[in-house]
């Protein structure tokens, strides 16, 4: 599916969320998923019920055009980044990318990366991104992991968790006291289901999954909201993805953590140093649903990055109509940037 028209109900349907098999089970989608940046934008904008709402009035501007991040510094207390097609892809860099958040530094801006990376403890994400030459603290990190490990805290102390995770996933920090790895199946005892990363989840394991919400509904916590990411030329389903439309299928109660939901924005902004007027953050991200319409829906600006990640080749202005999320600035990538 190409730019030149946009994919039909069935074709988002077979792409995102599993078909309904004549017995009443489910068919989930298999792996991997190829995309271009304008089925991922529909895909996205076919779930908008269950993102916030564009914030009305902004639907007759249109986003100034510019070069990088140097442009929109002078505007700036605070900047919030996505990770992925911002500072990144994959385990490179982004051209002057390292350089742009030191400038960040430079300039006296508070600095923080807000990322839907549910699969690592903070010490991990820490020690990826210095390896590609980002000098980053744990404290600039505020990921769906952390708001996620917040809601745990508060959740009914005796539930027994069943935790997706690939097997090798570091678990150490969960605030969870009775808990085990899904095995296939849901059991007796299991009281809910903790979604925390996709990688190597199949569609079998996502038939068992929804065989056993269906014999007996529970909670499903979804630690990474996002529907699918790239991985080489293709793209895979992360947990957002093999949950959309779960709960409509099997009548499990399913709770989202991280972007676009305000709680990850709000988390971010309580991190900062002082108070810092919200019409003087920004948040940069290569998403019109997750980046920039969740921080815009609490109040901030924005900057949509278009040069790499989920963006890269959309129509600005076609996307924009068609979404009625109007970013406040548009940029290809936010290095090089000259410090004055």
């Amino acid at each position: 599916m190409g730019d030149s028209a946009s994919p039909s109900a069935a074709d988002l349907n077979k792409l995102f969320c599993p078909s309904q098999t004549a017995a009443g089970g489910t068919a989930a989608r298999a792996e991997p998923v190829p995309q271009d940046a304008w089925s991922v934008l529909m895909a996205y904008h076919s779930q908008q019920h269950c993102w916030p709402t564009p914030v009305s009035g902004r639907q007759a501007r249109t986003p100034r055009a510019v070069s990088d991040l140097g442009a929109i510094l002078g505007e700036a207390e605070a900047i919030l980044t996505d990770a992925f097609g911002v500072l990144n892809v994959g385990e490179s860099a982004l051209p002057g990318a390292p350089e742009a958040l030191q400038a960040v530094r430079q300039r006296g801006c508070a600095l923080r990366v807000v990322s839907n990376a549910a699969s690592q403890p903070k010490a991990a994400l820490v020690a990826r991104y210095r390896a590609m030459g980002f000098d980053l603290t744990a404290a600039e990190f505020i990921t769906s992991r952390d708001v996620t490990l917040q809601a745990l805290a508060e959740a009914p102390a005796h539930w027994r968790w069943v935790i997706i995770a690939p097997g090798q996933a570091d678990l150490s920090d969960l605030p969870i006291a009775h808990g085990r790895r899904w095995d296939g199946a849901l059991h007796d005892g299991d009281d809910a289901v903790l979604f925390l990363a996709a990688w190597g989840w199949q569609a079998s394991d996502q038939e068992a999954l929804e065989a056993g919400l269906r014999a007996s509904p529970r909670p499903v916590w979804v630690a990474n909201p996002d529907l699918i990411s790239p991985w080489g030329d293709a793209w895979r389903p992360e947990p957002g993805g093999w949950c959309t439309g779960l709960q409509e299928r099997t009548g499990a109660t399913v709770l989202r953590f991280g972007k676009p939901l305000g709680s990850i924005f709000e988390l971010a902004l309580a991190s900062l140093p002082g108070a810092v007027e919200r019409a003087r953050v920004w948040m940069l991200g290569d998403t019109l649903h997750t980046d920039i319409l969740g921080a815009q829906a609490v109040g901030l600006r924005t900057a949509w990055i278009t040069g790499a990640g989920a963006s890269t080749g959309l129509d600005v202005a076609r996307a924009v109509a068609c979404t009625g999320i109007v970013p406040d600035v548009v940029m290809p990538f936010i290095g090089p940037v000259a410090v004055c």
